[in-house]
């Protein structure tokens, strides 16, 4: 086969390629409008005081079960649109144009054990991170010193943050691409083999 005919070969694929670049840089564009940055912080939820009751004999076990039940309540703190916009504003973060939705996925939070919630966020840089780990922790706090407040039962629950964990996500983008430029190929053959396929 001489070097014509190779021409006329890869000639008759041009578009199959074409189509694969267009999925690789529309992958990797997808990945690049992300954020580059994810995070994890672990809350440990305390708990400080006893009700003056007989029930409370076994105190530990109460304690651990109440910790439990509030570590709920924090979980579900984070999928409110105000958990959010409180976290942000503590940060002296803007949130731009926020919807009510995206507000409620701007964090996910998990309860790991009865007293450790896992919250996971994002952001485009590491100053971000910097800035809402510690502001997740302080807005946890502070609402449950709240609620410890309003309680008559002298039961107070304490909230402190761990050390956040980061991890750079702009290996993606080329990973993306490189996935995106394979992908490309696979289906660009398969619909340029159909098409002679039903023409035969």
């Amino acid at each position: 086969m001489d070097i014509k005919k190779i021409g006329d070969y890869l000639l008759g694929y041009k578009w199959v390629f074409v189509f694969a670049v267009f999925v690789a840089i529309a992958a990797a564009g997808f990945a690049w409008q992300g954020d580059k940055y994810s995070a994890s912080l672990a809350l440990t939820i305390g708990r400080s005081g006893t009700q003056n009751a007989v029930d409370y004999k076994y105190d530990n076990y109460y304690a651990l079960k109440a910790s439990d039940e509030f570590g709920s309540t924090v979980v579900g703190w984070f999928k409110t649109p105000e958990m959010a916009q409180a976290v942000y504003r503590r940060a002296q973060i803007d949130l731009g144009q926020a919807s009510l939705d995206s507000l409620s996925r701007q964090f996910l939070a998990a309860k790991i054990s009865p007293n450790t919630v896992e919250v996971r966020f994002s952001a485009d840089t590491p100053e971000k991170i910097a800035f809402l780990g510690p502001a997740i922790a302080s807005v946890v706090a502070e609402k449950a010193n709240k609620i410890s407040a309003s309680s008559d039962q002298g039961v107070d629950f304490s909230v402190t943050g761990g050390e956040v964990v980061v991890v750079d996500n702009s290996s993606n983008i080329y990973r993306n691409f490189w996935a995106g430029l394979l992908g490309g190929f696979i289906l660009g053959f398969f619909i340029k083999s159909a098409k002679e396929y039903f023409k035969e």
